[in-house]
């Protein structure tokens, strides 16, 4: 009598074991499958998400094709996110790929799901696109994407130019294809005004964003509230600044004054031409005289094929001229009008960029003309205007006051020939820019070392 009962004592075990096992794998499931399955008379098609007007519409594009099919929703429509939980139809985002069950004679939805082969990332930070092979590549990966890829800002569609490296994006895909891009978190601009004082200092955001302070600052920055710092020896100033998608916000530091002194105009004579120049570990533009608060500046000059020249400029004169001259070597040279850095320095600085340069070709900005041209927040000019061919991966901003400012990243390529840029015309603005905070002067509140 006793046998039987340890049977069925170890039959209840194992049905126990095998009921926890199917919960357990029940739970790991990516999606679960849609629980409508088609009758007989309704269709099915996949496609991605371009419209949602959140009362019962959305727009259906075709995967590889730019056929656009219109579909309805309501109450009885089972609609499951890319999380495979049950959703209302006013949440299902442009950009998301969809698997759609419909009747076909009203075109409406028996049951959409995302299909589960397909992939997305949230929150994409850093990306490029290349162009010219149609490589989009993120999280250390390459996928394609061609004519047929969503791209989205959120509301209306752009172009893969039209997107800026300080945006955040969702992709999604199904393998190595890329199916659509939406910018979830775009960028905004910040204009610095009447900051002469501040002149060869640098200007500090919280984001962790730092330039080098010359003419007509301003910096591309994602949108966010920031304090913003401008500092120069044994003084700084503060300001808040709020960020918006697509919007210039002015940050005045009139209000913010001090004795024009200990500020020397330092001109660089520095062959050949082309060279990148670095202070402090900050790419300026030395085209024109740089002015610089008293103090000292670590120095590095590059260009591709020299030997990399690294120094010190101690600046404690109104006005100095800097003759560097590169050599085809593989050793430093530091010249008199400089000090040589401490060998400890000679390592490259982790947060600068460097970047090739072609000192025998040209990038000309033509159109639109009379508008304010900078390349990675370096001012280059007013277009039209032409400045040494840098190769790779760039962020170019036109500006012009009363127009919405613009950034296009840009892929110039190592082709031997001077590119011509040419982009659309600004947009005037609809909304008076935002301003900045009032600053609260703190001469003695920072004392920026340039040792």
């Amino acid at each position: 009598m006793k046998k039987p009962e340890k049977n069925i004592l170890l039959i209840c075990l194992l049905a126990g074991v095998f009921l926890l096992t199917s919960c357990t794998v029940s739970k790991v499931r990516k999606r679960p499958i849609p629980s409508a399955r088609p009758a007989a008379a309704d269709h099915v098609t996949t496609g991605v998400v371009t419209e949602n007007d959140g009362a019962g519409q959305i727009v259906l594009r075709e995967l590889d094709s730019e056929t656009a099919n219109t579909f309805y929703y309501d109450d009885t429509s089972k609609l499951q996110d890319e999380y495979g939980q049950e959703c209302e139809g006013e949440k299902l985002e442009p950009g998301e790929i969809l698997e759609v069950v419909y009747e076909p004679e009203e075109d409406k939805i028996v049951s959409a799901a995302v299909p589960e082969n397909v992939w997305y990332y949230h929150e994409v930070q850093k990306f490029s696109f290349d162009t010219e092979q149609s490589m989009l590549e993120f999280v250390g990966e390459k996928y394609q994407y061609n004519s047929h890829t969503f791209f989205s800002d959120g509301t209306d569609q752009i172009q893969p130019m039209d997107f800026d490296s300080q945006d955040m994006l969702t992709i999604r895909g199904i393998g190595v294809r890329v199916y659509s891009v939406v910018r979830t978190k775009g960028h905004g601009y910040v204009r610095v005004t009447n900051y002469k004082d501040f002149m060869g200092g640098l200007a500090e955001l919280d984001n962790g964003t730092m330039v080098l302070i010359t003419e007509n600052l301003m910096m591309t920055v994602p949108e966010g509230t920031y304090r913003l710092t401008l500092v120069t020896k044994n003084m700084s100033a503060t300001k808040t600044v709020v960020v918006m998608n697509g919007q210039e916000t002015v940050a005045d530091f009139s209000d913010y004054r001090r004795e024009v002194k200990d500020i020397g105009e330092v001109t660089f004579d520095i062959k050949p031409e082309g060279a990148d120049l670095t202070l402090n570990g900050t790419s300026i533009n030395y085209s024109k005289p740089v002015t610089l608060s008293y103090g000292k500046y670590k120095v590095k000059v590059t260009l591709a094929g020299y030997a990399d020249y690294i120094g010190v400029l101690n600046v404690e004169q109104a006005s100095k001229t800097i003759h560097i001259e590169l050599e085809e070597a593989d050793a430093e040279v530091a010249l008199p009008s400089l000090t040589p850095a401490p060998a400890k320095n000679n390592s490259s600085n982790d947060n600068a960029i460097t970047r090739r340069v072609d000192s025998k070709h040209t990038i000309t900005v033509t159109e639109p003309m009379g508008v304010e041209v900078y390349l990675d927040n370096i001012y280059k000019g007013m277009s039209p205007c032409t400045f040494t061919k840098v190769l790779g991966s760039q962020t170019v901003t036109l500006s012009l006051p009363g127009y919405a400012s613009k950034s296009y990243s840009v892929d110039i390529l190592d082709d031997n020939k001077n590119v011509k840029l040419t982009f659309a015309e600004l947009e005037e603005e609809s909304d008076t820019p935002g301003n900045a905070d009032s600053v609260t002067p703190t001469p003695e509140s920072a004392d920026l070392s340039l040792d």
